[in-house]
């Protein structure tokens, strides 16, 4: 009986956890931090600073102003390229070399010369990269020149030496997807099961094709694609009792886990249910960690231990309760892992080796029974990553969280802060961590929200949009240039330097991820009834799909 007293105290609580986002590999330079010019809407097809009238349905047509999409002035009778597909900008003539932007489909740039070995053209670049010249692709499918029979002979620069990562990864020359086949992918559940959209990343926003049922399974929580694309995990049921399942791209899977048969010490009056979920760099292998609930009454909380099942079905316990965290994150390469607790921060090998409690902060004040844990980011490289700690005291107008980088060996830093209450705001950090941003919420008599952009160490911090109603910090895209978020019936299209983009829509924002630099997917509506759009940075939205669940679920695949 003795045991039981402090389980049920805990039980009572309801705990909330942010979780760590899928990311893609890469490593981008990113322009500058200015201060942004006001906000622009997208209202008619033209983009209008500052307007404040709402309308019905989903805007269409703006152009950011300054953004890579807009080309480069070309004289008359000058070689040029049109792009016919949105189209990376790169410091060489081949995928080896830095990403350095983007052309948007239909924009223009003059052409300064070839690479006979690659067809690569040199163009001139955008005014918002500060190199004079750049690469881009000159395949019949990506670019069409003209005025180009006689431009000269472009020397490549040397082929820069590989970074070290943690993984290897591949890259497509132009963002492109198969409608029909394996290319870009959302996967989605409806009320009759998971669903897989293809998708064509050559129009922008992107095209659909026609969805296919991969599994009939009630109650999806969870959706998560493998890294290889290949296979999908999802966590489906309810208070109750849940599982752990994939499904492959093609339709085939299998159920893992079922919570009923994980261990269960706290009795007949509680469950164990599956909680997080992350896949391993191998898309043979997930972990996971679970929750124990209170059937009788209110309470959840997240159990401290960490347990990994092969595709095959093979489970092993590989940190037992009271070893792990309440979250983990997992770093690139699966070697690492970092635990978050309600007062401390833990790095180990996953193997359960070198284990250091890297933070250790007070218990934060939450002015309700639910324990606050963080949850910290790896940059993909896996060099390191990063965490941002409550005040111990958010309550207060001049309450600052603690930003701390947190290396693969050693201790942890303390590199900055940020102003506001950040229990229920995470930050997300770009892929490189040069940069940051967040929703600040400061308490005072004026209940702002305000989405704030700031250098990775918390300084330079720029309000991008402020509103009293709720709005949330989606991520950042792939090379950092640009950020989702959402407010009260908008999208939010930020650009570093640059006006926001609100693209109005009719219901609430549910749920939104990143699809390449310049595209994203976005669910918006209302309980039971949700449509899943493509979008661009420009403002453009394609309606491709809808789902009646209650909340919407969904992952993004692209090659």
């Amino acid at each position: 009986m003795t045991r039981q007293h402090p389980l049920l105290f805990f039980i009572s609580m309801l705990f909330l956890a942010t979780l760590a986002c899928n990311a893609f590999a890469g490593d981008n330079t990113e322009p500058a931090l200015d201060v942004p010019p006001p906000a622009v809407t997208v209202v008619d097809a033209t983009a209008v600073p500052g307007a404040e009238t709402p309308i019905v349905g989903i805007s269409p047509t703006a152009t950011l102003p300054g953004s890579s999409g807009s080309g480069t002035a070309v004289a008359s009778g000058s070689p040029y390229v049109t792009m016919l597909v949105d189209l990376n900008i790169r410091s060489g003539p081949g995928v080896v070399y830095e990403r350095l932007g983007f052309f948007l489909k239909d924009s223009t740039a003059q052409v300064l010369g070839r690479d006979p070995a690659t067809g690569w053209w040199l163009v001139t670049c955008p005014s918002d990269i500060a190199a004079p010249q750049c690469w881009i692709s000159g395949g019949p499918q990506y670019t069409l020149g003209a005025n180009t029979d006689n431009v000269p002979v472009a020397a490549a620069p040397p082929t820069p030496s590989p970074e070290p990562t943690a993984t290897a990864t591949t890259e497509p020359v132009a963002d492109t997807a198969v409608i029909g086949g394996l290319g870009s992918y959302i996967v989605y559940s409806d009320t009759d099961g998971i669903w897989r959209l293809p998708l064509d990343n050559t129009q922008s926003p992107p095209t659909a094709g026609e969805p296919v049922l991969l599994t009939a399974v009630a109650g999806v929580e969870q959706l998560l694609v493998s890294p290889d694309g290949q296979q999908i995990a999802y966590v489906a049921g309810d208070f109750e009792s849940n599982q752990l399942g994939i499904v492959s791209v093609t339709g085939s899977g299998q159920v893992l886990v079922a919570s009923e048969d994980l261990p269960n010490e706290a009795g007949s009056e509680f469950a164990i249910l599956v909680h997080q979920v992350e896949w391993l760099p191998n898309s043979q292998t997930l972990a996971f960690s679970t929750r124990i609930v209170n059937l009788v009454g209110p309470g959840a909380i997240p159990q401290a231990d960490l347990w990994l099942v092969t595709t095959g079905g093979s489970l092993t316990e590989q940190f037992a309760i009271d070893t792990a965290g309440h979250t983990f994150a997992l770093s690139p390469d699966g070697s690492r892992v970092i635990f978050g607790n309600p007062d401390s921060v833990t790095r180990v090998n996953l193997d359960g080796g070198n284990r250091e409690t890297v933070i250790e902060f007070p218990f934060v004040n939450t002015a309700s029974e639910y324990a606050w844990v963080p949850t910290a980011q790896w940059l993909p490289s896996g060099s390191q990553a990063y965490i941002a700690i409550a005040d111990d005291d958010p309550w207060s107008a001049d309450a600052e969280a603690t930003l701390y980088q947190i290396p693969v060996s050693g201790p942890a830093v303390a590199i900055g802060s940020l102003l506001g209450n950040t229990l229920f705001s995470p930050v997300h950090w770009t892929r490189s961590g040069s940069k940051l941003g967040y929703i600040q919420i400061v308490i005072d008599s004026s209940n702002t929200r305000s989405v704030v952009v700031a250098d990775g160490d918390g300084d330079n911090p720029i309000i991008v949009d402020s509103t009293t109603e709720a709005m949330e910090f989606t991520d950042w895209n792939r090379s950092g240039s640009h950020f989702l978020y959402s407010g009260p019936g908008y999208v939010g299209v930020g650009q570093l330097g640059q006006s926001p983009l609100e693209v109005l829509v009719t219901g609430n924002v549910g749920r939104q991820l990143w699809l390449t630099d310049s595209t994203y997917v976005t669910a918006v509506g209302s309980s039971g009834s949700w449509q899943l759009l493509t979008g661009n940075v420009a403002g453009n939205t394609r309606a491709v799909g809808d789902t009646a669940v209650d909340n919407p679920t969904f992952d993004v695949w692209v090659p």
